[in-house]
């Protein structure tokens, strides 16, 4: 019987002995697996802070470019180039956009960015979504891509925006079309006296014997989408039309386009000062 327990006892202690060389050799030879590693991962990120995966860039004849910050997760003591791919539905390379293929983090640094240039000239008015991620490299976890959508933006000149529009028509509430196209033309656009508004006027809007209808245009968003014109209560003139006053319909959003030289305007249609006898009725003023 001692026998039996010395030799048990002696079993015993050799596997402890193995169990404590093998935590001591998983310690000392395999870091990723017990401890952290020295290093953490390089991995890139564009806009690693942004707080959306896609942004707006508005693209006119002189724009700057979009900058698109590039992290990395170390410092290393040499250059690092990351690949970038770009895929479009719409836009390609060197029409409606030029950017690099690559971007090079500078030794000692954890950052650079990435500019994209929009082409004004190759841009149309509808927009432009260009998808950016690395190539060829593990990207970290969901800021590996970036959607930029291009829009184009062209400069308000008042004199371009004047003058005869002979494709106006009209639509009702309901979108169907009432009439047109006739001939509305916009006179005496001046600078307003605020920064980049403008004041004006309607001439033959209604085609009938409606006088200069009175509007404001204001294009200090930086988006050409928010670009507004505001029309106040006033009198038409009109003795035979029916409709005495206009004013812009509550809720709807007037707007223009430096682009495509047009205005989208909806008004309400009065009978007198407070009576609407036709809501939300629309212009589409155009060349």
């Amino acid at each position: 019987m001692k026998l039996k327990l010395n030799i048990k006892t002696a079993r015993n202690l050799a596997i402890a002995s193995l169990a404590v060389i093998s935590f001591s050799s998983c310690k000392k030879n395999n870091i990723a697996v017990d401890v952290d590693a020295l290093n953490t991962p390089d991995a890139p990120a564009l806009a690693i802070n942004a707080a959306s995966r896609t942004a707006m860039y508005y693209v006119s004849p002189t724009s700057a470019p979009y900058k698109i910050p590039v992290t990395v997760m170390n410092v290393s003591t040499g250059d690092r180039a990351f690949n970038i791919a770009y895929t479009s539905n719409t836009a390609t390379a060197g029409v409606q956009y030029s950017a690099p293929s690559t971007v090079t983090v500078k030794a000692g640094s954890v950052g650079d960015s990435l500019a994209v240039q929009g082409i004004f000239a190759g841009l149309t008015a509808a927009k432009d979504t260009v998808k950016i991620k690395f190539s060829g490299t593990t990207g970290l976890y969901a800021k590996d891509s970036f959607m930029l959508v291009l829009l184009k933006s062209c400069p308000v000149v008042l004199t371009n925006m004047s003058g005869a529009f002979p494709g106006t028509e009209e639509y009702n509430s309901a979108g169907v079309k009432q009439w047109g196209p006739y001939t509305v033309d916009v006179l005496n656009l001046v600078a307003g006296g605020s920064p980049n508004t403008a004041t004006g006027q309607f001439d033959g809007l209604y085609d009938f014997d409606w006088g200069p209808i009175n509007f404001t245009m204001d294009y200090s968003n930086i988006n050409p989408g928010l670009w507004t014109v505001t029309i106040p209560l006033q009198t038409t003139g009109s003795t035979g039309s029916g409709v005495t006053h206009v004013r812009g319909s509550a809720g709807k959003t007037n707007t223009f386009s430096a682009c495509d030289q047009t205005f989208t305007i909806t008004l309400d249609l009065m009978t007198d000062a407070t009576t609407v006898g036709a809501a939300a009725y629309q212009f589409r003023i155009k060349r």
